[in-house]
């Protein structure tokens, strides 16, 4: 009979360590218990919490060992949180407001917004799933333009970025905090509108009156209508190419509003790179928003097609003007390039899910 030979656990070091969970959900709809992967937890048997305030619940959990322990909320009532299981590592401390009623983002119907002397713009809301349950929470916000495109129902001709589809997969993996997103259509008098100079081949120049109609008309509209948090460094704006262009200069202009700005592909080339100047011409806002801008970029140095070199080159040159402002790469300006990828919506909706993690990240 050979015996197994057993190694003592070194002095001082405990054998099972833990991991904290704090659940954030409204008491009313139920107590919150957990199920996991280590004893006194299995998949068929429940634990309490060992201490609960208000709608806070708060788990120890038991970690063997240097391993790590699967764990899930469940409901009294017998329902699962939605999203993956929570893996949990010795001395984690982890909080969560989990859903257990809606799986998915919730659109809303598209509605029409009236501006005096112009056309109604058109907008949407898409709401994160667990904003019917936490009835006392607020949500960042973050406007898109383009939303004719933005999700996977759109009907832009030149393609859809289907962003509920990304964010649902980055709610359920906990990596982004659940937000708003209010899609704005731009697909009528959209160089008009996004275009803040006139460009000597393309017209436009009406940013500012458009920039004024956002700002003005329909962030606060969103403030009334839902539970958002007002403060400028919760709210963001997002486009691609025009889009991307309107939404600096709207972060640039209007920093009481927006504290980020995320901008696909800028046509920084638009009115002899009249934003590019203006960024060089211009104080600072104050406050400094955060922004983030990429661009693609052919893998072949002797591509002709503008699509294919995507305004590579125009990004780096703003790169420059707003470093010379003392924007730190890292920090408060990320400015990345897709080698590749070109200046199209299946480029945008296959990256779009880097500046969500790095404008909205959560922290467990």
């Amino acid at each position: 009979m050979v015996r197994k030979s057993v190694i003592p656990p070194r002095p001082g070091r405990p054998t099972v360590e833990f991991a904290t969970l704090v659940v954030r959900y409204p008491a009313e709809r139920g107590r919150v218990l957990l199920r996991g992967s280590t004893e006194p937890m299995d998949w068929d048997t429940s634990v309490e919490p060992v201490t609960v305030d208000g709608d806070v619940s708060i788990f120890q959990v038991p970690v063997p060992g240097g391993g790590t322990v699967e764990v899930k909320p469940i409901r009294e009532d017998g329902r699962w949180a939605f999203g993956r299981n929570l893996i949990l590592a010795a001395r984690d401390a982890v909080e969560i407001s989990p859903a257990f009623e809606h799986e998915a983002g919730r659109m809303h119907g598209w509605r029409e917004v009236d501006v005096p002397d112009a056309a109604p713009v058109r907008m949407r809301y898409f709401l994160p799933p667990g904003y019917e349950e936490h009835q006392q929470s607020r949500y960042p916000t973050l406007y898109c333009l383009d939303g004719q495109a933005l999700f996977s129902d759109g009907y832009d001709p030149y393609g859809n970025w289907d962003i509920d589809h990304a964010l649902d997969e980055l709610w359920a993996l906990g990596v982004i905090e659940e937000l708003v997103v209010v899609a704005i259509d731009t697909s009528h008098d959209r160089l008009d509108r996004l275009g803040p100079e006139p460009d000597p081949h393309h017209g436009g120049g009406h940013a500012a009156e458009f920039l004024a109609t956002v700002a003005d008309r329909i962030v606060p509209l969103v403030d009334r209508e839902l539970r958002t948090r007002a403060e400028p460094s919760e709210r963001a704006i997002l486009g691609a190419s025009m889009g991307g262009l309107f939404s600096l200069f709207a972060a640039w202009r209007r920093p009481d509003v927006f504290g980020a700005a995320i901008c696909f592909s800028s046509s920084f080339w638009w009115a002899d790179r009249w934003m590019i100047q203006e960024v060089r011409s211009t104080p600072c806002p104050v406050p400094r928003p955060t922004l983030y801008l990429d661009s693609g970029a052919t893998a072949s140095t002797f591509a002709e097609d503008a699509n294919l070199r995507d305004g590579q080159h125009h990004t780096r040159a703003m790169l420059r003007a707003l470093v010379e402002h003392g924007y730190l790469p890292g920090d408060d300006l990320h400015v990345l390039a897709f080698p590749g990828q070109p200046h199209a919506a299946g480029a945008w909706a296959a990256r779009i899910a880097v500046p969500l993690q790095l404008i909205f990240p959560t922290v467990g």
